[in-house]
């Protein structure tokens, strides 16, 4: 009687510990995914807060950029202004004694002047000013782009696709620095897209208040030890870009309280998204109310 006892006593020990270590392992396997899970968690937050370090870092630079712009724009332009008043009478004299040589070496004058004031204009662009936001229709804005780019989408022989399903769909910003944005991201497009291919520019309500705007084209994409640097001002990778239009572009739909991001897509080519505040239905036949500071768009 004793011995079945002892052996039934040492029956349920035994249960009772293999019962135990089936706990032991189930925690240690719940605490290994946690585990992993906040380090996850932990490399997701610091890439989130090193994109944040940059976009702080890029906001105080535009912002110094921005109050040095004016003072060196209005030096510059003083003496633009006289060089192209001389050069003008300079072409006239030159014209009424038939000096063909002469003239050719003023268009190069002019061409100059003319490359130099650009610049100015991109670095005006930069000087915040006040403007009213209004509600912006995207169809009419879209139809207004795809006007304005033709000529570069002929040259380059690539598509543009214009996807706005919804005619009424509207954002609250600014109508023409909102088309400057556009097509400058537009012309990017185009010039990095191969011959044949097809640039799209759509738009589409992610929630009730807000609307996505996405540039993509057909390149080769951006490559990822510049894609940090992409709105960092005066930094381009064309032959004779200003370093500007993007820079501009990122300043203006901050100053809509947008955002405006860069990336790359799975199937190949880049994308550029712009996020703006949506413009209710009753916005879209009231006087614009809401003051931004603004950036010349000129």
């Amino acid at each position: 009687m004793s011995d079945a006892h002892d052996s039934l006593t040492a029956t349920a020990s035994g249960g009772g510990l293999s019962e135990i270590l089936r706990e032991y392992m189930d925690v240690t396997g719940r605490l290994q995914h946690t585990h992993q899970a906040l380090q996850q968690e932990v490399v997701r937050l610091r890439a989130e807060l090193a994109g944040k370090d940059r976009e702080l870092e890029l906001r105080r630079r535009l912002a110094a950029l921005g109050e040095l712009a004016a003072g060196v724009a209005h030096e510059v332009r003083n003496p633009l202004g006289a060089i192209q008043l001389y050069s003008g009478l300079l072409r006239n004299q030159c014209a009424t004694h038939k000096l063909a040589p002469a003239l050719q070496l003023i268009e190069k004058i002019d061409a100059g002047i003319q490359a130099i004031e650009a610049v100015v204009q991109d670095t005006l662009a930069l000087v915040p000013r006040d403007r009213k936001l209004a509600a912006c229709r995207l169809a009419e804005i879209f139809a207004r782009v795809r006007d304005a780019t033709l000529k570069t989408l002929t040259a380059c022989r690539v598509d543009l696709v214009l996807d706005c399903a919804d005619d009424t769909l509207a954002v609250r910003a600014d109508p023409d620095g909102l088309q400057r944005v556009l097509i400058n991201l537009v012309v990017n497009a185009a010039e990095a897209s191969p011959a044949g291919r097809t640039v799209e520019l759509r738009a589409a309500a992610t929630t009730d208040t807000e609307v996505a705007l996405g540039v993509r084209d057909e390149g080769p994409g951006l490559p990822e030890e510049i894609r940090h640097r992409i709105f960092d001002p005066f930094f381009t990778t064309k032959q004779h870009g200003t370093g500007l239009g993007l820079t501009i572009a990122h300043r203006l739909i901050d100053a809509y309280g947008g955002r405006l991001t860069a990336g790359n897509r799975p199937a190949g080519g880049a994308e550029f998204v712009i996020t703006l505040p949506r413009a209710a239905a009753t916005e879209m036949a009231e006087e614009p109310d809401t003051t931004a500071r603004q950036f010349s768009a000129a």
